[in-house]
């Protein structure tokens, strides 16, 4: 088995294209990673995340496994450059060095990438190696493209403490009907669904460029497949849609959002300010009727540590005298009895007299942004925090109750709610309602807080518990477990109305409640797999780029579309 040399015009795995179109294997990387941004907030043009594969797979077929994964870098590069965009709002809101932002910031660009490369080189090598020119061939491509994209993004959301952001499934975040299958297979299972549409309407548009594999009247076996499997996940959707609609309402919330500017968090000469701030919202939601049954103040809501003596302490126990359970996120610091401070992300809950009556840590802390990697082992590193110093972690999910009768709930704070393994945890220990504070001042005016949120919503159909988003900026919002998002207080920009106060009344499941099957077992039985297959499939192309530089590559059987070449 040997590949084409890589040329952009001529005969190539069947596809004759005319001289006149120089480069259009790298314009079609360009266009899937331009439509793959365009599917996302804050522009959300969800149904380009049907085609934005397309263009790529297309390209991927007649080439090299190493054109293969240079194509994928160039798709993955546009798409994460514009993706993750929004973290560049980071040069203004950050003490960070701007050079330490940049340089952040391109790392993670490149991290992601590198999965649309291995993708990129994986599918190449299959295509050549198994062939493409029956429909069995082509089916069974669809197959192995499907679990080689969600085994990546599994591996990207897990691997050097994960980083599961914008898997090509949250694109759908608003289509409920097609994301009721996130119960049975996590996000994995949506984005599954698209990338096999993709690969159906790619082999389809082949069936109809030029070339010896050009069939005009053969019946269109792939894209029927993949319509299949649409209308299938649609028909469970619309069904459990039904049964999952909103909970009858057993908890009145009353979420705080403060709109802080980022430079003024955390500046002493504003602390009496905030402080004010919060004092005039927390008066106003507990003086509305009904009486909520809990207040939540968003992540870091307090100039100072709630649990020290001091001004911040001083006004959760004034408002104890609304009689109203209050949820707190603050910076919390515990001397651990070695002449060192321990400072946490916290979640403290205080009853309605006050007191502490419960409290959650922050398990899953953001590098360079809550503590810098290795800095305990190179203390100079210590001084590139940009709070100025390192958190420490939480080390497991905790269940709080609030309401007669009580409603077991759980925290996750800031981006904790990308993470699917915390929310499940904490749902397995009791929870059945989940609340993330959050703090998105740090991305005002871009897409970064509505792709926040745009996570949440998967953690809520998951796991089929509401989900509550109270964030200082940003998104607050109900989330209902059938992921119907309740959304008032930002655009897809990120822009807020300024402070202000939700009431969201909360339906909270009963007795009859039964744990979905994605809570029961996670991703084991279909991520994981997927995740196998396409480390199987990295190391095998590897293996044959490698060998074809020495003559004959071993396969699953000879494409006879490819013309003997060598690997560039």
């Amino acid at each position: 088995m040997a590949f084409d040399k890589p040329t952009d015009s001529g005969t190539l795995s069947g596809l004759r294209l005319p001289a006149w179109l120089p480069g259009w294997r790298t314009a079609a990387a360009v266009a899937s990673g331009l439509l793959l941004a365009a599917a996302f907030p804050p522009f959300e043009a969800a149904g380009l995340a049907w085609v934005a594969l397309v263009p790529l797979l297309l390209a991927l077929i007649g080439v090299s496994p190493r054109e293969g994964a240079r194509l994928g870098w160039i798709a993955g590069l546009t798409f994460w450059v514009i993706g993750l965009g929004w973290m560049l709002r980071l040069l203004e809101t950050s003490p960070a060095p701007f050079l330490l932002v940049l340089l952040g910031w391109g790392l993670l660009v490149a991290y992601c990438a590198a999965y649309v490369a291995a993708f990129g080189l994986i599918f190449a090598w299959l295509a050549a190696t198994i062939g493409t020119t029956r429909f069995w061939q082509t089916l069974l491509l669809m197959g192995l493209a499907t679990a080689t994209w969600v085994g990546g993004e599994y591996a990207r959301g897990i691997l050097g403490g994960g980083f599961p952001w914008n898997g090509l499934g949250v694109s759908q975040f608003r289509n409920l009907g097609l994301i009721q299958c996130a119960a049975w297979g996590g996000v994995a299972a949506v984005s599954a669904v698209l990338v096999l549409a993709n690969a159906g309407i790619a082999f389809t548009v082949r069936r109809y460029l030029p070339g010896p594999g050009r069939q005009a009247y053969r019946p269109h076996i792939e894209l029927f497949a993949g319509l299949l499997a649409t209308l299938l996940c649609y028909r469970f959707g619309f069904t459990s849609m039904r049964e999952y609609a909103a909970l009858p309402t057993t908890l009145e919330i009353a979420a705080v959002q403060p709109a802080i500017a980022q430079m003024k968090k955390w500046d002493e000469g504003e602390s009496q300010r905030i402080l004010a701030r919060l004092r005039t919202l927390t008066d106003e939601a507990a003086e509305a009727e009904p009486k909520p049954d809990l207040i939540v103040w968003p992540e870091t809501a307090t100039p100072d540590c709630v649990t020290v003596e001091g001004e911040s302490q001083a006004l959760v126990k004034d408002m104890a005298r609304h009689g109203v359970p209050l949820l707190v996120g603050t910076m919390d610091v515990i001397d651990n009895g070695r002449d060192d401070l321990l400072c946490y992300n916290a979640a403290i809950l205080f009853d309605a007299h006050g007191r502490p009556a419960g409290r959650y840590d922050k398990q899953h802390l953001v590098p360079f942004g809550e503590y810098v990697p290795l800095s305990g082992l190179i203390p100079a590193l210590a001084k590139l925090a940009p709070m100025g110093w390192n958190c420490s972690a939480g080390h497991s999910s905790t269940v709080l109750e609030v309401g007669k009768p009580p409603v077991p709930f759980s925290c996750l704070i800031c981006f904790e709610d990308i993470l699917p393994d915390l929310a499940r945890t904490a749902v397995r220990k009791g929870a059945r309602l989940l609340i993330n504070q959050s703090n998105d001042a740090w991305f005002d005016r871009t897409g970064g807080p509505l792709q926040h949120a745009s996570h949440s919503v998967f953690r809520a159909v998951e796991n089929r518990v509401s989900l509550v988003r109270v964030t200082n900026s940003g998104i607050t919002c109900l989330i209902e477990p059938n992921g119907a998002l309740e959304e008032e207080t930002a655009n897809a920009w990120g822009l807020t109305p300024g402070p202000l106060v939700r009431r969201l009344s909360v339906g909270v499941p009963g007795p009859e409640w039964k744990p979905t099957f994605y809570t029961r077992h996670g991703d084991l039985p279909f991520a994981v797999p997927c995740a196998g297959i396409a480390a199987l499939g990295f190391v095998l192309a590897l293996a044959a780029c490698r060998r074809e530089k020495g003559g004959r590559v071993g396969g699953l059987g000879p494409n006879p579309d490819v013309a003997r070449a060598s690997c560039p």
